[in-house]
């Protein structure tokens, strides 16, 4: 009777365990980043960009094409994508599999978000045996993590921040038609430095530069060279004198490209700014690295960018 009564016991505990390893659970996982949310979702959701974090499509990245991303025989696709959640479908010959990254607000602060990767299992392949699509899944939300964290990769530029030590200029500007643009931001500077020649202001080799777009076919630019010597200038002057705070806080990046493209890297900067909570001190500008000015569009230049914040 009791070797009746052990069996019984032991087949129901047997029974107990298998109901609850075979039963379905949901997965999580999740990772914090220095982002809001809704702009978290922006870089995430962007399916221009899933090739640089999505595993395993990292490897020969195929990009999304109509819908999908191909990797040999596993594709990926976008079942739903909602205001903060998108839900993947993995597939390949062997079946599928499906899962979701979503983004929560942090509830203290505004400017920090967590992406949560969920998906559905049973408790004993959580436990011991979690397929090969899973692991893919978690290791793109880790893939994702350092994708939002590398400035290089998220605004195509390497950012990095450093501290003003230019801070003495002779500034002038002036509007001009685009299409004279090298031949203008040329005799801009010439002007200058023989102005401080005459004012002997010192001029130390050192060439800053801005401009601006109207609507028409007009540009302004604005230059400006590095003095050692403080002089008084007068409004109607053809020359201004102005200071830039010493060791406050600059971000700049390191420019080598064409010189019509240096935009770009301007919009890298707002966009840093934005998202990290910098508060402008002064106009973005370049600074060239190497002799010369009065540069066209299609030349290659070195610079640095650089956006005077707070």
């Amino acid at each position: 009777m009791n070797r009746i009564i052990i069996v019984v016991a032991v087949i129901a505990l047997l029974a107990f365990f298998g109901f609850t390893l075979s039963r379905q659970i949901e997965e999580t996982k999740v990772v914090k980043v220095d982002l809001p949310a809704l702009k978290a979702m922006e870089y995430f959701s962007d399916t221009s960009n899933m090739h640089n974090w999505v595993v395993p499509f990292t490897v020969n990245p195929f990009p999304f094409k109509n819908d999908r991303m191909v990797h040999g025989t596993d594709t990926l696709t976008i079942e739903k994508l909602s205001l903060l959640k998108i839900d993947f479908r993995r597939s390949s010959p062997n079946g599928h599999f499906d899962y979701s990254l979503s983004v929560a607000a942090d509830k203290d602060s505004a400017h920090i978000s967590y992406i949560i990767l969920s998906y559905f299992t049973t408790r004993w392949n959580s436990l011991f045996s979690k397929n090969s699509f899973a692991k893919d899944a978690e290791a793109s939300l880790d893939s994702l993590s350092s994708y939002l964290d590398n400035p290089e990769k998220l605004y195509g530029f390497d950012i990095k921040g450093t501290l003003v030590t230019d801070t003495s200029f002779l500034f002038a500007s002036k509007k001009i038609r685009r299409a004279d643009f090298a031949s203008e931001s040329k005799a801009l500077y010439d002007m200058l430095i023989d102005e401080a020649n005459k004012r002997d202001a010192g001029y130390n080799g050192v060439r800053i530069f801005h401009f601006t777009d109207g609507s028409d076919s007009s540009r302004t630019i604005y230059a400006g060279i590095g003095v050692t010597k403080r002089i008084d200038t007068k409004d109607g002057d053809k020359v201004s004198y102005k200071m830039m705070p010493y060791q406050r806080n600059l971000l700049v990046i390191d420019y080598n490209g064409k010189y019509g493209d240096v935009p770009k890297a301007y919009t890298a900067l707002e966009n840093y700014r934005i998202d990290n909570r910098f508060v402008t001190m002064a106009i973005p500008f370049h600074k060239y690295l190497d002799s010369g000015y009065g540069f066209s569009d299609s030349q290659q230049v070195r610079l640095k960018v650089c956006y005077p914040v707070f």
